[in-house]
């Protein structure tokens, strides 16, 4: 009697766990059985391990890490397959965009660069898909990206920041002895963001001298990331030649991590160096225009101040 009961319990209990884990599958539910198909973020780090591809020619897996705010896709080869020395070219297919990069063996395996206008994509497609030409045999692999949005801004907080060592860091806080000047230059966007937000926005400041007696203000405006963007901050740049001349509005963008290349000067200017707020991302490069700030043709700063721009002095 006692067996008899034993087992319809035991039955019970395995019909329990059979329902529930249906009911998690049905729902969505995390569980072991899901966590094959979806990014997972590693804890504590700036790395995502990706589910196995749905298709895959010479690639066994793969992984998406961050370091110095840039991300970087790992692929783990599989044993019939053998990287060749030096580079390689690479594409990273994601809905309708193609992203090209250059990758060489590392590690055993393959690191491929990702471009940070990728993620945005990666974290709201389906699938994604990357070849490495010139390998024989082929190497290619289609991986499905469930989850990624929310394992990439798991991930994103660990990224280490860029070594800027060499460049002038924008030191903008609230507390500038510039704030009401600044408050003044920007009350027209001050009283936009106050209206459609019906908040008031945190609003800093901070002034490059440059020994010519010429300056630049920043001014950053945040509080909202629906008002703003991903940052949350809006950052605008004046410009003037001298104290006695008129403040001139030179750059207006979404808010970044700014710094000054005062080695290159463009016109008397210093090169402006933008980096993203947290995250990966790339690093853009902006340079007087003569009247105003532009994004320099490339973009991405690649070089340190002591390897001189393609932009020559003036």
């Amino acid at each position: 009697m006692q067996r008899h009961a034993a087992a319809g319990f035991a039955g019970f209990i395995l019909r329990k766990r059979l329902g529930a884990a249906a009911l998690a599958l049905a729902c969505g539910w995390p569980s072991l059985a899901l966590a094959a198909d979806r990014w997972e973020p590693v804890a504590g780090e700036a790395a995502i391990t990706l589910p196995d591809p749905l298709q895959a020619k010479g690639i066994a897996g793969a992984s998406l890490r961050c370091a110095e705010q840039k991300w970087s896709l790992t692929l783990t080869l599989a044993p019939e397959a053998i990287a060749r020395p030096g580079e390689m070219a690479a594409k990273l297919f994601v809905g309708a965009q193609v992203f090209e990069a250059v990758t060489k063996a590392e590690n055993g395996g393959l690191s491929v660069p990702v471009a940070g206008l990728a993620l945005a994509p990666m974290k709201t497609g389906t699938r994604a898909k990357v070849t490495i030409e010139g390998a024989e045999p082929a190497l290619e692999a289609v991986f499905p990206l469930r989850g990624s949005k929310v394992a990439i801004e798991a991930a994103e907080p660990f990224c280490s920041k860029r070594d800027m060592s060499g460049y002038e860091r924008i030191g903008l806080t609230p507390y500038s002895s510039y704030l009401l000047e600044a408050r003044e230059l920007r009350k027209d966007e001050i009283k936009l963001f106050r209206k459609a937000t019906t908040a008031e926005p945190v609003v800093s400041a901070a002034k490059s001298v440059m020994q010519d007696g010429r300056s630049l203000l920043f001014v950053e405006l945040c509080g909202s990331s629906w008002y703003y963007g991903a940052s949350g901050c809006n950052v605008a740049v004046f410009a003037r030649l001298s104290e006695t001349a008129e403040w001139k509005q030179v750059y207006d963008t979404e808010g970044a991590d700014l710094y000054l290349d005062t080695s290159t000067l463009v016109d008397g200017w210093p090169n402006l160096i933008a980096l993203p707020k947290k995250g990966g991302g790339d690093e853009v490069l902006w340079a007087w225009s003569g009247d105003g700030y532009a994004v320099s043709e490339g973009g991405a700063v690649a070089t340190g101040p002591e390897e001189p721009s393609a932009q020559d002095e003036q």
